[in-house]
């Protein structure tokens, strides 16, 4: 999302306090930004994810969400050596999770993958973005136009996405604060509105498609504090052309970290970061999950004071959740949702898609 686009326990692995950030280079202002470097790896911090979720529709008006994350977390700091025990060790670990939700239907397919550089079953540019792992495929060109490929026996994606507006980066001097202890940000580069176009695979039928989708790039070190239980992400493309990033760190008291900062992305691309007090998020109903017994907040009220606005923020269809306990241990909510309300005193509608991390119980360790 940051993503926090956080998806996972490789995630929230950096928000364990008991392994620090000692060995592993800290997000922290300041950082020095060069692309297209850094669109790619950066094996020195412990966790980095590429991020996108996008609502998409074919030529009939049949809509379509999807998510697919690829992750990457290293073991243990650089220099310690493991790459020197054999050619096949590698220190980093890749992980990817990938979801289709069929709006007509109301089914949601979720599937995730896990491997290591040393066997070649993954990998990542430290140069520019080229993220691998199998055959479900990241690459971004010399145009800045990305390709994302996915396929899953009778499902799969196949997109290409261009920008429609810079990309922009969240926090203040290059770090994105997630709490209030010194380096636990992360550096957070965002796409909040690419036009996409291809084609997705949905019960063994290619539907070309085309929409618009988001994309987040996020690396660091110790992001949340110890005190953290989840969080609520809401990415939110509004058919205005403006884009808005919020989201709420939950406490184990229950209240919420005032350092959280979002962000709205105006038409021409220029971002205006939105602080503590100037959006609050309000919950307006329950679904509970028949598979992990977890309760989501389902359906929300997002208040934003300073631009006279307030939206409604309701799921597609409410079983979104992603299963990941087989490589990640966990399960979160991810899905597509719709928006009405006002922003500028105007009515505005749009899509968007929401996060739900913590609410299934408390988070381990791979």
């Amino acid at each position: 999302m940051m993503r926090l686009a956080l998806s996972t326990i490789l995630i929230l692995i950096c928000s364990l306090p008991a392994l620090g950030g000692d060995g592993f280079t800290r997000s922290v202002p300041g950082y020095e930004f060069e692309f297209p470097r850094d669109h790619g790896s950066h094996p020195d911090f412990r966790t980095e994810w590429w991020y996108f979720t996008g609502n998409v529709e074919n030529d009939q008006g049949r809509r379509f969400g999807f998510k697919l994350t690829f992750f990457r977390s290293a073991m243990v700091p650089p220099g310690q050596g493991i790459e020197e025990l054999s050619p096949l060790a590698s220190n980093q670990l890749h992980i990817a999770h990938f979801a289709i939700s069929d709006f007509q239907s109301r089914k949601h397919r979720v599937w995730e993958r896990m491997g290591r550089p040393g066997l070649g079953q993954a990998g990542a540019s430290t140069e520019r973005m080229s993220v691998f792992l199998g055959d479900w495929t990241l690459e971004m060109d010399n145009e800045g136009t990305m390709h994302l490929r996915a396929i899953v026996d009778d499902a799969g994606i196949d997109m290409t996405f261009k920008p429609t507006k810079p990309f922009v980066i969240h926090g203040k001097d290059g770090a994105h604060q997630k709490s209030d202890l010194e380096g636990h940000a992360s550096h957070y580069i965002s796409y909040t509105r690419l036009a996409t176009t291809g084609t997705l695979k949905w019960d063994g039928t290619e539907h070309p498609i085309t929409g618009y989708s988001w994309m987040d790039h996020e690396f660091g070190s110790d992001q949340l504090g110890g005190d953290h239980v989840g969080w609520d992400w809401f990415s939110i493309q509004l058919e205005d052309g403006r884009d808005i990033m919020v989201y709420q760190l939950r406490k184990r008291d229950g209240t919420a970290n005032p350092v959280a900062l979002g962000g709205l992305v105006h038409e021409d691309g220029t971002l205006e970061p939105l602080g503590a007090g100037t959006y609050s998020i309000e919950h307006t109903g329950t679904w509970t999950s028949p598979r992990s017994g977890a309760v989501y907040p389902m359906g929300w009220k997002i208040t934003f004071p300073d631009h006279d606005g307030a939206v409604i923020v309701k799921p597609v269809f409410e079983d979104q959740e992603m299963d990941t306990m087989r490589y990640t241990g966990t399960y979160y909510w991810e899905g597509a949702v719709t928006i009405e309300g006002t922003f500028g005193g105007e009515p505005v509608s749009g899509r968007g898609y929401v996060e739900l991390v913590g609410y299934s119980g408390d988070f381990t360790l791979l």
